[in-house]
């Protein structure tokens, strides 16, 4: 009989940060309130891990505000084998559907251009099956001019029988 639980790595990329690719010129100065879609495919369907966390390092091109963020968006394939939720394609002037956020992370006042903005989101349900992931500016700035985001994420699971 299990008397604890634990994590245990996922059965896909498990604990070995892996990379989520965006085109640059998706993020390059990505306008305040611009979104831009990830094209990695994260195939979930043999793996079936149940958890994700995913880190990202952003390099801006302005000064953050208050009320400065980030946000993530996990978009899954629908059944019709080619849509990924809202049906998102990667725009500078729009974000997934507010439903498909999986967390936002706010950013210190006064980072400056040139500088960077990290943040991990942890422990996030993923499904049993393909998904992309998008990302959010919401720091009242552009983005920097060059490529400007670093996202990776790492799989895990829940061990009943520890």
């Amino acid at each position: 009989m299990a008397n604890r639980t634990s994590w245990t790595a996922g059965n896909g990329v498990g604990l070995t940060w892996s990379a989520i690719s965006f085109t640059a010129g998706d993020l390059n100065s990505l306008a305040a309130g611009g979104g831009a879609l990830g094209t990695t495919v994260v195939a979930n369907g043999t793996a079936l891990d149940q958890l994700a966390d995913f880190s990202f390092v952003v390099t801006i091109g302005g000064t953050t505000v208050a009320g400065s963020y980030v946000t993530m968006f996990l978009l899954p394939l629908n059944q019709d084998g080619s849509t990924y939720g809202d049906g998102y394609a990667s725009s500078t002037t729009t974000q997934p559907a507010a439903g498909y956020a999986i967390g936002s992370i706010n950013v210190k006042v006064g980072v400056t251009t040139g500088n960077t903005v990290t943040g991990q989101i942890n422990g996030v349900n993923i499904p049993p099956g393909s998904f992309k992931i998008a990302f959010g500016n919401n720091l009242a700035i552009a983005l920097s001019s060059t490529a400007a985001l670093t996202l990776e994420y790492r799989t895990y699971n829940v061990n009943l029988n520890d």
